[in-house]
């Protein structure tokens, strides 16, 4: 949509939105797996978490992507009375 010029304020929000949230939950679900080590520096999947979390929050938090989405979806939307 970037490329063709064409609006995408909701769409990049929500395609960051979707990543960085799978990125924890994956993230986690490996931690989980790895038990006790997944949690020590000697194994990348500690790293990986520490990495997908700043996702959440680095790339403009969780709750501002929704927030975006939101805004653009109701501007998007003619308002029924």
């Amino acid at each position: 949509m970037a490329d063709a010029g064409s609006p995408h304020t909701a769409e990049s929000s929500m395609a960051k939105l979707f990543a960085s949230e799978a990125a924890v939950e994956i993230a986690l679900e490996a931690i989980q797996i790895h038990g006790g080590y997944g949690y020590v520096k000697d194994y990348p999947v500690e790293r990986y978490l520490r990495d997908a979390k700043i996702g959440t929050i680095g790339e403009g938090t969780s709750e501002v992507q929704r927030l975006v989405i939101a805004r653009e979806l109701l501007h998007l939307r003619p308002v029924v009375r």
